[in-house]
């Protein structure tokens, strides 16, 4: 199974956001995965196997063993799609 991680600055606003749309994408997809949200404060990135965030946390990230998915529009589900695919394949 993949392990997902949605990263913002609280883990309550845009990562839930987020975590939201990868689940109902995965979902649609047949994928089986475990999405979680986390604020950027807390999260243990080397735990999953793709991390989504902005552009401003995945710098802060960016030394992790997750492959990185950086979402600036959070409302262009067809990109996140798109990434969400990519990263799956390319694992």
């Amino acid at each position: 199974m993949i392990k997902v991680v949605t990263v913002c600055g609280a883990g309550v606003g845009s990562s839930m956001m987020m975590r939201l749309f990868s689940q109902q994408i995965l979902d649609d997809e047949g994928i089986e995965a475990d999405v979680e949200a986390s604020d950027i404060s807390s999260v243990s990135p080397d735990s999953y196997d793709i991390l989504i965030t902005t552009s401003d946390f995945a710098d802060a990230l960016r030394n992790s063993t997750a492959y990185i998915i950086r979402i600036d529009n959070m409302m262009d589900k067809s990109y996140l799609k798109e990434q969400l695919l990519k990263a799956i394949k390319e694992l």
